[in-house]
């Protein structure tokens, strides 16, 4: 298969090396890497009417939205599929460019606290992007813009093949206001899966005197029975629940204004929010299947000047201040009864963890951009990060029993430090050069990223270790990239190299440490071609290899190996077909390479193809029918392959031939 895809890679962009009139090119601020930066527009979205957001991005070349149980997600953006305590660190996930959790305390399955299918646009900017947007970008954003104001009301309905049923409302008819809910009760296709989802937006612009108000509200509430890994994504064991008992329940609310006014020679935007989140979840994958709460109340303040000029150089200037309340538990309802006498004896009934960490965050930053006169365009980013972290512990320090008393076999599992306060200091930068040339738009950018630790791998400790001595991730990036566009077709082909270093990973003996390093480096295409008055075609595709770039045995890391979950060709091609602008349909062919599932690189998933296929059907200008199918020819296949020494193979099963059925009604 990867052979087949690689000779697509290389023939689908034929316009790429195409002259094309310097008229076609849209000039617009660098603030960003505009080759490294995929848009998914309002049509896409209610085209897609994704169930998850894995397929919505896999518009986006350079990523995989790894789908978990329900609406669980793992990340992977020019990275492997991350994972452990601090993994959802690496990526920062937005809405209208503020992040929907504070420093430090993210969500590994963060992408079901927004509300991706009532957004307007969503960007993808891929690589290093810590200058821009903070420390959690070290590996990339996913930036979900919020509902437009202006435009049609619309109401959407949609039954599948699982008896579930899924609906959209968007409200336009009160004045500078829009109000969205999206609302899903999905059975799942193993057995006592699925769940329950309400989403709701609510947007108002308005002026008074020379300011501009713009207010968003977003919640969200996610009420999920999961299913966990199995040991095969093959019939009849891909439907198999073997944690019926498991589940999820998460809120989550934000409520933001950004304040703005345009001035002679610069803009103003004062951007005050409140985030709330909220969750209780079984770890049904641990010994005890421990329950753990979490929540965080966070309050900031972003600051900023825009389009300021001075001697024709362009700047953004500004700042970021919050403080946010994060709170956390760990209870293990019974007495566990394995036949594992060491587990049963150091996994005690009763509180693991209950701790409060006070952070606080500081962010100053600035943008520059100089166009020179021989169409030469130079931009930069520096930004500078405080963060410090206040923890509490509430129960009693190290290794013992919630009542205080020790656990036989040399100590509790669960290692509680003492109450601490803990501080990082770190910048990031981004310096570009950009050219016009007759072949398109000629990029090269060096980028730095870090990402400080989270409060998990710092405060949620294991066996002997009292103290984790961490510090901040931080990778340096190169890119090199070319942006080609014509009057029916357009290609963003890009390099990149990056190097990783003060990775954190747990150790054979449970603790979190520093010390790791990796090397990436990968080829991303994203194009689209008219063929003819019916056809065109699209395509999102990576060519990438991901490497340890250090040694420990004793986890199996040999320097050089491929990291684990980190295919290095994967991708999709759409072909759609459109008829008197009323009948739409596309078949969207997903290729998925092998990977390895665990560092020594003996374990492979052997990859898989998928066909997709949407279509759309126009009754009216108001109504709209549509039906897509899902794994149209149900291949068996894994959404996400891990080996596991405790357990071997396991597998999170990909679904079955599905089919949705919707119907979309438009008016004023």
């Amino acid at each position: 298969m990867r052979y087949v895809f690689a000779l697509l890679f290389f023939l689908f962009p034929i316009n790429l090396l195409s002259e094309i009139e310097e008229t076609l090119i849209v000039t617009e601020s660098n603030w960003f890497f505009l080759p490294s930066i995929d848009e998914i527009k309002q049509e896409e979205i209610e085209f897609y009417n994704p169930h998850h957001f894995k397929e919505l991005l896999n518009l986006s070349s350079g990523v995989w939205i790894s789908r978990g149980s329900g609406q669980e997600s793992l990340i992977s953006l020019r990275s492997p599929v991350l994972t452990g305590a601090g993994a959802c660190g690496s990526f920062q996930i937005l809405e209208d460019g503020i992040p929907i959790r504070p420093a430090g305390f993210c969500n590994v399955n963060n992408l079901f606290e927004v509300a991706g299918n009532l957004a307007s646009e969503i960007e993808v900017v891929k690589g290093p992007s810590s200058s821009m947007f903070g420390g959690n970008a070290l590996h990339g954003v996913i930036n979900v813009k919020s509902i437009n104001t202006v435009g049609n009301s619309n109401l959407n309905f949609q039954v599948d093949k699982n008896d579930s049923i899924r609906s959209k409302f968007i409200y336009k008819r009160i004045k500078n206001t829009a109000v969205g809910f999206d609302f899903a009760k999905d059975k799942g296709f193993r057995n006592r899966s699925g769940f329950d989802q309400q989403k709701f937006v609510i947007k108002n612009s308005k002026d008074i005197e020379d300011w501009s108000l713009q207010t968003l509200i977003s919640f969200t509430n996610l009420n999920q029975e999961t299913a966990g890994y199995i040991n095969s994504y093959l019939y009849p064991t891909r439907i198999d629940n073997i944690n019926p008992e498991a589940y999820r329940d998460a809120k989550s609310l934000r409520i933001k204004t950004e304040i703005s006014k345009t001035l002679e020679k610069y803009n103003v935007h004062f951007i005050p929010y409140l985030r709330f989140s909220s969750m209780e979840f079984i770890q049904h994958y641990l010994p005890g299947k421990p329950i753990e709460k979490n929540g965080q109340k966070s309050t900031g303040l972003k600051f900023k000047l825009s389009e300021l000029e001075i001697n024709d150089n362009l700047f953004e200037i500004g700042s970021q201040i919050e403080i946010a309340f994060v709170n956390l538990d760990q209870f293990q309802p019974d007495t566990l009864n394995s036949p594992n006498a060491f587990n049963n004896a150091v996994r005690p009934q009763g509180y693991h963890y209950d701790f409060e960490v006070v952070t606080s965050f500081l962010a100053g930053f600035i943008s520059h951009e100089y166009e020179f006169k021989n169409k030469y365009n130079f931009f930069s980013n520096l930004r500078l990060e405080y963060l410090n972290y206040n923890y509490d512990n509430l129960m009693s320090d190290g290794r013992l029993k919630d009542d205080g008393t020790s656990c036989a076999r040399g100590g509790c599992f669960y290692s509680r430090p003492a109450d601490s306060e803990l501080s990082f200091m770190d910048y990031s930068y981004r310096l570009g050069l950009s050219k016009f040339t007759n072949i398109g738009k000629v990029f090269i950018q060096f980028s730095k990223g870090h990402r400080p630790p989270q409060i998990n791998e710092l405060f949620r400790l294991q066996k002997s270790q009292v103290l984790a001595d961490l510090d901040s991730e931080k990778i340096d990036s190169i890119e090199i990239a070319l942006e080609n566009n014509g009057n029916d077709f357009f290609n963003k082909l890009v390099f990149y190299y990056s190097k990783k270093k003060n990775y954190i990973f747990k150790d054979s003996d449970s603790n979190m440490v520093l010390g790791g390093k990796s090397r990436h480096k990968g080829i991303e295409l994203k194009g689209a071609k008219i063929l003819n008055n019916y056809f065109s075609i699209k395509y999102a595709l990576n060519l990438a290899g991901h490497y340890y770039d250090f040694i420990n045995q004793d986890i199996g890391v040999v320097s050089g190996n491929e990291i684990d979950t980190s295919p290095n060709i994967f991708g999709s091609i759409f072909i759609n077909f459109n008829a008197f602008n009323k009948l739409n349909f596309e078949l969207e062919q997903e290729f998925m390479d092998q990977y390895f599932t665990e560092p020594s690189n003996t374990y492979v998933y052997k990859g898989h193809n998928l066909t997709n296929l949407r279509s759309s059907y126009e009754l009216s200008d108001d109504i709209n029918l549509n039906l897509s199918i899902l794994n149209l020819f149900d291949k068996e296949y894994a959404e996400r392959a891990d080996y596991s020494s405790f357990t071997g193979e396991r597998f999170f099963p990909g679904i079955p031939l599905k089919w949705r059925l919707g119907i979309n009604y438009k008016f004023n």
